[in-house]
């Protein structure tokens, strides 16, 4: 398995939104938080021993701003994310050549998107969960599922419950959108609004449900057409 992942720091005088964010990296797998910092000073000397691929930047700090920050590091070429509780920053921030602009307070999904943008921009790491497995954390632990092993994704309001083909129901803290996103589409189809389905593992197709032994999981209207030409093909 290719374990590459982005190293990143945190540069932001708000604690809470540095907890935040901290909780966002350790949720996302290709994601390495090495470092948190509360002025520019701090960054620029630690990065002198310890380059990274990625800040997470707050725009408005004391002192140094994070956009004066940015015209630092360039000799470093490290990729910048910026954050900010004011838009007004956006355009600025693009000038920087920030790679993407997250206005707080901040979603995990719209962390997760702008982490994606980064991981495929620096180009090293494959845009999805490499090898044919899914990553996600269960409890305080990280667990790797070969796709294979997976028949359907079942949405439960905080939760997302991952069943496998060996009858194991996996409870991990995400969205569906957010495990979608992890997912190869040739794969993986999203029938429903709490149903993501493995393509190959269909066997039967009742009545718009997809059963899988005593379980009928619904098919949207929306899906429908899609997944009947996906299966065609």
């Amino acid at each position: 398995m290719n374990n590459f992942q982005l190293k990143c720091f945190i540069v932001d005088d708000e604690p809470l939104a540095v907890e935040l964010m901290r909780s966002y990296i350790e949720q996302t797998p290709f994601l390495k938080l090495v470092g948190c910092f509360s002025n520019a000073l701090d960054v620029l000397t630690a990065m002198k021993t310890q380059p990274v691929d990625l800040l997470f930047l707050d725009i408005q700090m004391p002192e140094w701003t994070g956009l004066q920050l940015a015209l630092l590091i360039d000799a470093f070429k490290t990729k910048i994310i910026f954050t900010t509780a004011f838009d007004h920053y956006a355009l600025d921030g693009f000038k920087a050549d920030a790679l993407d602009y997250l206005l707080k307070p901040i979603s995990y999904a719209d962390f997760l998107k702008a982490a994606q943008k980064a991981q495929r921009y620096i180009g090293d790491a494959p845009a999805k969960t490499p090898e044919g497995n899914l990553i996600v954390r269960v409890d305080y632990q990280w667990r790797k599922i070969n796709y294979n092993d997976i028949l359907y994704f079942e949405a439960m309001r905080d939760y997302v419950a991952i069943h496998t083909r060996a009858g194991e129901k996996i409870i991990t803290l995400s969205t569906l959108h957010n495990i979608a996103a992890m997912l190869p589409d040739a794969l993986f189809l999203r029938v429903h609004r709490s149903f993501i389905v493995h393509l190959l593992k269909i066997q039967t197709i009742e009545r718009k449900h997809i059963v899988f032994g005593k379980i009928r999981i619904p098919i949207s209207n929306r899906s429908h057409k899609e997944l009947m030409a996906r299966l065609s093909t």
